[in-house]
């Protein structure tokens, strides 16, 4: 549409002319001048100081700037021990965030009534002073169908099946709800705030409780066909374990994770160290490494083993995607970044780009705030003469 194209000009440019749109968008001065009064009946965008004259005189152009202030946006994320929620504008800045607790286990009921809880916080404190919420973007675990917004299963942490987020959130806050694996939503926030902006084929690696993968081939997610593109959980990585033993053992995700690596501490011979028995703590990685710069053994082995089958994981998927970036995101990756890069290099004959998340924890929220936007950028442009207020 022609209102979209304008208003994805006036929000990159800033400040700008009808005559300067109408030159960048190829479009007619008619088409552009009916457009731009549209938008601007709706508030959409606004008339903002004058530029220049032309070089023959005449009145200065007036300018026109995206109205950021038109609405407001909710990102959200579910995780494993806490939902986190931020209100941002329409240009992606925060107004206000809220956090609690979640418990492992914890279920739909619940966890949807507190990230619900947190949502009216944050919009509340807002009353009075903002338009109203436009549109919500929460990163959920496990597969997600991201068409329906529903959660297919979660069994990692909170053991979820067909959980109708989308529906459930759309009914309570009556708006616009996009509901997509939280992994999937940390790619985006990489591509369009992190190392992977301009990228067009990259892969994503998140290691916390359990471990998974966000593909983006040809500068769009690439989701699967059953909503499973990324589960790397299922990969096989002890052949031998998975055929003789049960459906998970044998499967990277009963290898790798930060409960896995918790456990291998506390299940660690008796007497090596009294330190490293007490790594169970929320800074694992950090703990760990304090561990391994007191030179203990324990520690080394874990980490060791850990970078071992990290290593062996990422260079499977260079040799399957050949990406031109790899984003490894998770503390626990600090600890054996560099270790991944040797392997790699050793094993994959063409150059593989590994990088370290700069976005960390926030990663998955930027995505959703991204995927937000976007969402508030049709509704924008979709709407017509609608005011969207009603």
């Amino acid at each position: 549409m022609n209102s979209a194209l304008l208003l994805e000009i006036i929000r990159e440019k800033g400040l700008v002319s009808r005559a300067e749109l109408a030159r960048l968008s190829g479009l007619t001065k008619p088409t552009v001048s009916s457009q731009v009064s549209d938008l601007l009946e709706r508030d959409v965008v606004l008339e903002e100081g004058e530029g220049e004259p032309d070089s023959r005189g005449g009145k200065p152009p007036k300018l026109l700037r995206f109205n950021a202030e038109r609405g407001c946006l909710v990102a959200a994320e579910i995780g494993s021990s806490a939902i986190r929620v931020w209100l941002v504008d329409l240009n992606g800045n925060r107004l206000d965030e809220e956090e609690a607790a979640c418990m492992p286990g914890a279920g739909a009921d619940r966890v949807l009534e507190t990230a619900g809880g947190l949502i009216e916080a944050v919009l509340g404190r807002r009353r009075g002073r903002k338009p109203e919420l436009l549109g919500i973007a929460i990163a959920a675990p496990g597969r997600v169908d991201a068409r329906s917004g529903t959660v297919l299963e979660a069994g990692n942490v909170f053991h979820w099946r067909n959980v109708e987020v989308r529906k459930r959130v759309e009914e309570r806050f009556g708006v616009p709800v996009l509901v997509d694996n939280d992994v999937n939503f940390a790619a985006l926030g990489e591509m369009h705030s992190g190392l992977a902006v301009g990228v067009q084929n990259f892969l994503l690696v998140r290691l916390g409780t359990g471990v998974g993968a966000g593909l983006v081939l040809g500068g769009r997610l690439y989701q699967g066909t059953h909503w499973a593109a990324g589960e790397i959980a299922h990969m096989v990585f002890d052949r031998a374990a998975a055929v003789e033993g049960s459906s998970e053992r044998g499967l990277l995700e009963s290898a790798i994770g930060s409960d896995r690596v918790r456990e291998k501490v506390r299940t660690a011979r008796a007497g090596e160290t009294v330190e490293v028995e007490q790594l169970p703590t929320a800074d694992l990685a950090g703990e760990l490494k304090e561990a391994l710069g007191r030179g203990d053994a324990v520690a080394a082995r874990v980490v060791d083993e850990l970078a071992a089958q990290l290593s062996i994981t990422v260079a499977d998927l260079a040799a399957t995607i050949d990406p031109e970036l790899i984003v490894l995101a998770g503390d626990l990756f600090e600890l054996v970044t560099d270790r991944i890069r040797e392997l790699v290099g050793r094993v994959i004959p063409w150059p593989v780009r590994i990088e370290l998340s700069a976005l960390g924890s926030d990663a998955a929220l930027m995505g959703a705030m991204g995927a937000a936007r976007g969402l508030a950028h049709d509704l924008l442009c979709d709407l017509g003469r609608e005011n969207i207020s009603d």
